[in-house]
């Protein structure tokens, strides 16, 4: 365990020095131009268009910092080798994983807090009200991001950066749309497409259930007990794809 948190907390400090304040400033910028060019529209209307725009807004940040930090960070030790001395010494490799996991993703962390500072306070300055359901909406989008970033380091490991972003972006709009695959629509005149998009349906994890923009929006009420077999669901698709990334890097011969 120790272990695992000086692996942690290194690759928080080696992150944050990342240039990712920047997304944070450019988010903030981004809502208070909205809220701005909104003048001339109602609260009420602004409102609305502020939840959604912000909501979103995190999630697409969420997948663009596990792309641009995420899915570099293990590939460029692998490139330059530097992995390989804590490889080489008697440390268990899923603890190097778990331990870049938990890093990268307390600099995310930080990252989305300060977001939804930002988010909270325009919806404030506009008049908009903080509700309870806006607040598990937020907290079901940090947990979208903890799966996104676990699907990233996942496929960090099994190829190379270029090819590790471009499928972790696939994985984010694979994961967002396979709702609207209608398969029995196409079973019967294309048997084989219908089965693997079948396969695909049940194997990727639906990112929509993070998503409750439209029910926080219009003000609908949350099914009974959704947020917490949302928040089991990705807790169940980060420990399936942090055993998966463990055993593929210590199979790895470096």
């Amino acid at each position: 365990m120790r272990t695992i948190c000086i692996i942690a907390s290194n690759t928080f400090k080696e992150t944050i020095r990342n240039k990712v304040l920047y997304n944070i400033l450019l988010f903030a910028g981004i809502i208070i131009v909205l809220s701005i060019s909104f003048g001339e529209w109602s609260v009420f209307a602004r409102v609305q268009v502020m939840k959604d725009f912000g909501l979103a807004t995190m999630s697409i940040s969420a997948l663009l910092l596990a792309v641009f930090i995420g899915v570099a960070m293990l590939g460029k030790e692998l490139n330059s080798k530097t992995v390989y001395l804590m490889a080489s010494k008697p440390i268990n490799r899923s603890s190097i994983i778990i331990g870049k996991y938990l890093g990268l993703s307390a600099t995310l962390f930080v990252n989305f807090l300060l977001m939804s500072f930002f988010f909270l306070i325009a919806l404030l300055v506009i008049g908009g009200g903080i509700n309870y359901n806006l607040i598990l909406a937020v907290m079901l989008t940090g947990c979208e991001m903890a799966v996104i970033v676990a699907a990233a380091l996942f496929f960090s490991t099994i190829t190379n950066p270029t090819l590790s972003a471009i499928l972790t972006i696939a994985f984010y709009i694979a994961g967002h749309f396979n709702d609207l695959i209608d398969v029995k629509a196409i079973e019967g005149s294309y048997k084989i497409l219908a089965g693997f998009l079948k396969i695909l349906y049940y194997i990727l994890p639906n990112l929509e259930h993070f998503n409750i923009r439209t029910l926080v929006v219009y003000e609908l009420p949350l099914p009974g007990g959704y947020v917490f077999m949302a928040l089991l669901y990705g807790a169940l698709y980060v420990i399936l794809f942090l055993a998966f990334s463990s055993m593929i890097f210590s199979r790895k011969d470096i």
